[in-house]
């Protein structure tokens, strides 16, 4: 199912701001980083750090790239094809004059548009707007089941219980999500739903023995929270655990800097099955570039390997 975000062509920064958290593993003066965050979409990882992505074409590319310039100003770069598919918003490119489009192209017949008006309570729109007044007549969700999933019901009379149109809850985590998303299988995408098929039972993530949940991140809107244990590769992290693990590299210079942090790697029934090692993503000195200059030697593809350490001779 296709959606659409209201306002998009002024408002697709702030969307990025209001949707995405951004923890840093790593930054360093006049320096760029690669997989250095975990990128999470209302409350739910969607890209984690110190892992590779897989491209449209199959290729393993960064799920995110940390700048940091001389100033020490941080400059976050996300794939854009990644946020596209994540916000249900169109891209395509136009090799002639070297233009990425958002949403409608000119000279095409725009079949998202919608009137400035108050967005309407209509299933293919998605506002992240906290709206200046309480919605008439909005989307709501399951309470019985989002209850029965540990989630709190917000106050109907406060505007920040809303995101443009869509009632929010607050999950049994603490985290904000759309009330109309939990059990609702229209807004599962194919990734989704093959995730779905291992990683939910009875519209709920299994539990262990232990009463843990284990399964697909992807899979945290509907379900109504995050499982406890969050699948990676051949088996499951802890998700706080992981963060802290990345975050003890954070801020820390080439010279200081250890290159590598370990997490472990659990089975479903939260049992230690591996010691792994995350990567910092390696250091890279461009004192002295303008941001051009570094743009240029990324599609040149002179980043792919970290500086070398200083020699101590």
């Amino acid at each position: 199912m296709k959606h659409r975000i209201a306002s998009f062509a002024g408002g697709f920064f702030a969307v990025l701001a209001l949707s995405l958290c951004l923890t840093t593993a790593l930054a360093a003066s006049g320096k760029i980083s690669y997989n250095f965050a975990n990128v999470c979409l209302d409350g739910g990882t969607v890209i984690v750090a110190g892992a590779d992505i897989s491209a449209a074409n199959g290729q393993m590319i960064p799920g995110s790239i940390l700048y940091t310039d001389e100033a020490g100003g941080k400059t976050n770069y996300l794939p854009l094809r990644k946020i596209s598919d994540l916000l249900k918003v169109e891209v395509s490119y136009d090799s002639a004059t070297k233009t990425i489009f958002l949403g409608k192209q000119p000279g095409k017949a725009d079949q998202t548009a919608q009137p400035a008006a108050e967005p309407a309570a209509d299933e293919n729109v998605i506002d992240l707007r906290i709206p200046k007044e309480v919605p008439k007549n909005p989307r709501r969700g399951d309470e019985a089941l989002i209850k029965s999933r540990g989630g709190t019901i917000l106050p109907d009379d406060d505007v920040n219980s809303y995101r443009g149109n869509d009632k929010m809850f607050k999950d049994k985590n603490g985290e904000l999500r759309w009330e109309y998303k939990v059990g609702n299988k229209d807004i599962l995408t194919d990734l989704d739903k093959a995730a779905a098929e291992w990683s939910i039972v009875d519209g709920d993530f299994p539990k262990n023995k232990k009463g843990e949940s284990y399964g697909s991140m992807l899979l945290a809107e509907y379900v109504g929270y995050a499982p406890d244990l969050t699948q990676m590769g051949d088996g499951y992290i802890r998700m706080d655990e992981f963060d802290a693990a990345g975050q003890s590299l954070n801020g820390l210079s080439e010279e200081e800097c250890p290159h590598e942090y370990t997490y472990f790697l659990y089975n479903q029934e939260g049992e230690v099955i591996e010691e792994m090692k995350g990567s910092c993503g390696g250091h890279y000195d461009f004192s002295g570039m303008t941001k051009e200059e570094v743009r240029a030697a990324i599609e040149r593809g002179d980043f792919n390997q970290p500086t070398p350490p200083a020699s101590n001779t």
